[in-house]
């Protein structure tokens, strides 16, 4: 059974595209339809950040009902550092009453990190534990503690993956868990990532879940060394930031690199799909689908 447009498509066989984007720090409506209007069309379906960096921001379940409502699927991510067990099902009971299909479990990041340190990290669940307990409400109508549900949800679940930190039985793990897509950490080090889906695929990985590469679009070179510097596991190599630091036009560098990044990840084989992020820039989101040659984006199944 298929719960999403964006899971149809996925189980046709389509390459999908998702994007990403943050929630403001406010109640401004607009500017969330604003964004998520201008990436419609060139995006199969929408991820909303879950207070990402620890930073307080309008709720991704808030900002995927609004984007919902605009007509655009939405992937709301589910994180687990500030939540407890009965507040993450209850929120994914409201997403699915609401339209909502979609969730992508992690564990989040930690308070500390973020704009209120002093707050408590709860973790209550690990994103393992999260994706098992969401599955028991959608397959078994119950609850992680075994009270039953009076209906059950119907949802597409999702995990997130490191290539170039991880093993692959962690991988492995998060798929026995019950995830059915994985959107992955962004790359650079391709023929890292190629080694990391070879062995993917000979543990058969590739058929028991939907893999998305995950693409990130650099503004600046100064944005290359702080990812490099400042975001542990990323792997952003030198040539990178030398081709940001020597280009002209370093937007349009930027942009060009994600689009090469993005065709050489979809020709290897289990990859089903690109998740194209950026930080502040989600108008260059588009530009990255135009130019790896993926628009328009055929119509859903």
């Amino acid at each position: 059974m298929s719960y999403s447009t964006f899971q149809r498509r996925l189980d046709a066989g389509q390459v999908v595209v998702t994007g990403e984007l943050a929630p403001p720090k406010g109640a401004a409506r607009a500017t969330l339809e604003q964004l998520a209007l201008a990436m419609q069309g060139s995006v199969d379906a929408l991820n909303l950040t879950d207070n990402q960096r620890g930073i307080g921001r309008m709720s991704a379940l808030g900002a995927g009902i609004v984007v919902r409502q605009l007509g655009i699927e939405p992937i709301v991510q589910m994180t687990c550092q500030h939540r407890n067990r009965i507040a993450l099902q209850a929120d994914v009971l409201s997403g699915a009453v609401c339209g909502v299909n979609n969730f992508l479990c992690m564990t989040g990041d930690h308070p500390k990190i973020g704009d209120h340190p002093d707050a408590k990290n709860v973790l209550d669940l690990n994103s393992f534990q999260l994706i098992r307990a969401l599955r028991g409400m959608r397959d078994e109508g119950q609850f992680q503690s075994g009270t039953r549900l009076t209906e059950a949800p119907g949802f597409f679940l999702g995990g997130v993956a490191n290539p170039n930190i991880e093993k692959i039985g962690r991988l492995e793990r998060k798929i026995q868990s019950g995830a059915e897509f994985i959107q992955t950490q962004i790359i650079f080090d391709i023929e890292r990532f190629r080694l990391w889906m070879a062995e993917a695929r000979t543990l058969g990985l590739h058929q028991q879940a939907h893999i998305l590469a995950g693409v990130m679009v650099i503004r600046t070179a100064q944005s290359a060394h702080f990812l490099r510097d400042h975001l542990p596991g990323s792997r952003v190599p030198d040539w990178v930031i030398d081709r940001m630091a020597r280009a002209g036009d370093a937007e349009r560098e930027g942009v060009q690199i994600a689009a090469e990044l993005t065709q050489q990840m979809l020709a290897i084989e289990g990859v089903r799909g690109v998740h194209i992020m950026s930080v502040g820039w989600t108008k260059a989101i588009p530009k990255v689908a135009a130019a790896a040659g993926l628009l328009p984006r055929p119509p859903a199944p």
